[in-house]
């Protein structure tokens, strides 16, 4: 028997909400029941254009949905979700799963509902076609770059940006961190807008971090070094070009080979919203999801801590 719709809510109509929107009223197997921002007009536009309810307040979405989608200010995040949880909803949370890891671990404890944050690039088709295949890195390099903007200047570049490659070291290193390097400045906000990390793993491996939010182009990039291998990843452009050392057992000469990865085009934001759609329609618990994301924003927290107590 055919299961019915998905009865969802969405929380957040800014920039990134708009995007959540888009894809979730073109899902077949989603009813839009509502949507609420703090901005009026912003809602009353975008209910009109896509034909879908108002909620008046927070806790009326709550009453009507079973799950919903927060695309809030990051400090936001817990309050609005344990509220979602007490009212027996599922909860998407839009990266990082909060500003602090006590929140969210209150967050977790919820293991009677689906819980998936937004760590979008590990939908991202470069990536997804990179982990195709079992990884051994000795060392890589991230740089993700923005061109200034003025979106989410309440948190620090760690937050904003960094975080999405901590997630993604998660997946490809299998080790603990042993040691954090960080460094970083404030240019255009009060928090840090460009910063440099190292992440030294107890396996040996080493990954050097770059964030920036002050660039006059965009790039998200990382490139791993592996015995024999150099893989570049570009993860805007969905490219993967990996790199081969092949020595003549005979000779010692060395042969160099270079080839591109197939990599299926998608829309990671797409891709993500229907897995978390299809988690709640096949009643997937699995809290790998969230204990990734806790361990990430530890992680950044951790980063954040080392480069403020420099600059103090």
């Amino acid at each position: 028997m055919k299961r019915k719709k998905i009865n969802l809510g969405l929380i957040g109509l800014g920039h990134l909400g708009k995007y959540h929107l888009k894809h979730l009223a073109a899902f077949d197997f989603v009813e839009i029941v509502g949507i609420y921002d703090i901005d009026e007009k912003i809602t009353g536009d975008l209910a009109l254009k896509y034909n879908i309810p108002i909620a008046k307040s927070l806790e009326e979405l709550l009453d009507m949905a079973e799950a919903v989608s927060i695309v809030t200010p990051t400090n936001t995040h817990a309050e609005i979700a344990l509220k979602a949880l007490k009212k027996e909803c599922h909860v998407f949370i839009e990266k990082p799963i909060s500003d602090s890891v006590e929140t969210a671990n209150k967050i977790q404890k919820y293991n009677n509902k689906i819980i998936h944050v937004g760590h979008i690039e590990r939908f991202n088709p470069a990536f997804i076609a990179f982990m195709n295949k079992k990884r051994n890195p000795l060392f890589l390099e991230c740089h993700r770059l923005t061109k200034i903007n003025t979106r989410s200047m309440d948190i620090s570049v760690v937050l904003d940006l960094m975080i999405h490659d901590i997630d993604l070291l998660i997946h490809i290193v299998d080790s603990p961190i042993k040691e954090i390097i960080a460094d970083g400045i404030s240019v255009i906000s009060e928090n840090i807008d460009l910063a440099n990390v190292k992440l030294i793993f107890k396996n040996g491996c080493v990954a050097n971090l770059t964030a920036s939010r002050i660039s006059n182009k965009n790039m998200r990039k990382i490139r791993v070094f592996e015995q024999h291998s150099y893989t570049s990843i570009d993860l805007l452009n969905k490219e993967v070009l990996e790199y081969s050392a092949t020595k003549n057992i005979n000779t010692n000469d060395l042969t160099f080979d270079s080839h591109q990865m197939d990599v299926n085009n998608q829309d990671a934001l797409a891709a993500e919203l229907t897995c978390f759609c299809n988690a709640i329609l096949n009643d997937d618990y699995n809290d790998k999801n969230i204990s990734a994301a806790i361990l990430a924003l530890d992680i950044a927290n951790q980063i954040n801590h080392i480069i403020q107590n420099k600059r103090k």
